[in-house]
């Protein structure tokens, strides 16, 4: 699984205090990557050095509210999707803008059943189930 610093700032924001192991354990890094990811963090002014490992700074704080309210970019954040002002098919990849997202009802035929959801307008893959969707706009089939 690729990280990215959304994740790692979230991390770091729930443990307090952020170390090296923390980083392997979570995201399967090998120990000199998770160090040297912490160094760049830190030299970014994202995170700071304590005695019980690496905290956010003011600046990461405010980069976390900007992540919450924004997205971080990163198509694959679990924690983004929708933010960046579209949706991403799990099958094809394609970016479905957020205003053009419909909620389908549910459609049988004799041959197939599909459920109520947003599906892909290229390949017909869903990309989120309607309580899904209700959850991130609110909106109601």
């Amino acid at each position: 699984m690729k990280t990215n610093k959304h994740q790692t700032l979230c991390l770091a924001d729930k443990k307090r205090a952020l170390r090296a192991g923390d980083l392997v354990d979570q995201f399967r890094y090998s120990a000199a990557t998770a160090r040297s990811y912490l160094s760049y963090l830190t030299r970014q002014d994202l995170l700071q050095r304590a005695p019980q490992g690496h905290e956010l700074t003011g600046k990461g704080r405010d980069r976390l509210k900007f992540f919450e309210v924004s997205g971080c970019g990163d198509i694959e954040c679990p924690s983004c999707e929708g933010k960046a002002g579209s949706f991403t098919c799990p099958t094809c990849s394609y970016k479905l803008k957020k205003e053009k997202a419909l909620l389908r009802p549910i459609w049988e035929t004799a041959f197939f059943k599909r459920e109520a959801g947003v599906y892909c307008s290229r390949c017909q893959g869903q990309i989120m189930t309607e309580s899904q969707f209700q959850l991130i706009t609110g909106e109601k089939l």
